[in-house]
């Protein structure tokens, strides 16, 4: 029997794909939240910001060519291979939600909770409305990983490269870094072109960086190394080619594949930017953080020599990535919450997307503890949407 609609929460490229697939096979739904809202705050934080992947892998899926980023950016004169700008993926991304899903409705959920026939949805305006499904598809704007070690620390003193309005706030000031991946490393360097002065703390011994990769290559180093939507070699290609064969691996062999795939590293095109510019201390641990005199008090540990010294500064930036996270998800009434069974703090989802709770899914960053790493960013979408719209096109109630 066929029931009542499905709730879309997120207007990110997960999202927005979801609803246009759903609308290509007909199945009733609402989708709520501002259009790549995440994305747009972090392109305006700052001119020179970059996404790190390809613009083929960077899609946004509809069920129909000609929407892809590529064909944005082609007719506008704009890269298409790499690097593009995080301000252009943006516009893509509002381009590609008024021509393919108009009907986002710009309005938060607040609260989602079960009722006999499925949930009861509350807005942020006060609306409610029941929904025999929901598919949670905020990406990561949830999760921004602070260090515990800086919990004590006043707002006002530690941040999250994620959340950063505007770079130019920091002219003048003192600021440590914290982080060896690409947002630690590009939020040094813009840092540093703002006029701040940063240091960059890497628990690691070094600091890693990805080759530019040419687009014209031999047949046997295409063969040998190929390009895909998630990177170079032959574990991205299969990872793109065959996106839904991980979920099939034992759990707590893709639970460890996910975790060290793809390690901390930045972009070529950052690279000159970064060095010789950015004093780095490596092997550095924040064991302790406080505010002293309104002013930052960090005491770091030295690996490779178990030292601890005192680094004082303004200001610190956490670039130590996301914590994928249930209970993290607010809107989400807690009963409801508790219902979801776990893979570590992520939902444990089956083949298509559906958690414990029948009727309440995960896409995007929180899917990938079931699915693995190319869940992680965009490329992974299209999958998504096909798979999802394909379970629930007989499931509920469709458009007439």
């Amino acid at each position: 029997m066929k029931r009542g609609i499905v709730a879309v929460i997120g207007a990110g490229p997960y999202g927005l794909s979801l609803a246009a697939h759903f609308k290509g096979r007909n199945i009733e739904h609402r989708i709520f939240g501002q259009p790549m809202q995440f994305w747009r705050q972090i392109a305006e934080a700052a001119g020179e910001r970059y996404l790190k992947s390809y613009c083929f892998g960077t899609n946004i899926s509809a069920p129909k060519s000609g929407f892809s980023f590529a064909d944005y950016n082609r007719p506008l004169g704009l890269e298409t291979f790499e690097p593009c700008s995080m301000a252009n993926f943006a516009d893509y991304g509002l381009w590609f939600q008024q021509n393919q899903v108009p009907w986002v409705e710009p309005v938060n959920v607040a609260n989602v909770r079960r009722i006999a026939e499925g949930f009861a949805v509350t807005l942020a305006n006060g609306e409610q409305f029941a929904a025999s499904n929901v598919v949670v598809a905020t990406g990561l704007s949830c999760f921004a990983n602070v260090p515990s070690a800086l919990a004590t620390l006043p707002r006002c003193r530690v941040i999250h490269t994620s959340t950063i309005r505007s770079f130019s706030t920091f002219e003048g000031r003192s600021v440590a870094v914290i982080g060896a991946g690409q947002s630690a490393l590009e939020a040094a360097a813009l840092l540093y072109e703002a006029g701040a002065r940063p240091e960059l703390l890497v628990r690691e011994g070094e600091i890693l960086w990805h080759n530019q990769v040419s687009q014209n290559r031999s047949l046997w180093r295409r063969l040998r190394s190929p390009i895909s939507g998630l990177g170079t070699g032959p574990k991205a290609w299969a990872l793109t080619h065959f996106p839904g064969a991980m979920h099939r691996m034992p759990e707590e062999f893709r639970t460890r594949f996910v975790k060290t795939h793809l390690p901390a590293e930045g972009a070529w095109w950052l690279r000159e930017r970064f060095e010789n510019r950015v004093p780095v201390h490596l092997h550095a641990t924040v064991v302790e953080a406080s505010e002293v005199d309104g002013r930052v008090a960090l005491q770091v540990r030295y690996g490779d020599t178990g030292e601890v010294r005192q680094l004082d500064v303004d200001q610190v930036i956490a670039g130590s990535g996301y914590d994928i996270s249930v209970d993290r998800l607010c809107f989400l009434n807690p009963e409801l919450r508790s219902e979801v069974r776990r893979i570590e703090r992520s939902p444990q989802l089956n083949a298509n997307f559906e958690s414990s709770v029948p009727g309440l899914s995960f896409v995007g960053s929180s899917s990938a503890m079931s699915f693995g790493p190319l869940f992680r960013f965009v490329v992974g979408a299209d999958y998504t949407a096909r798979t999802v719209a394909d379970h629930l096109a007989s499931r509920v109630r469709s458009v007439v």
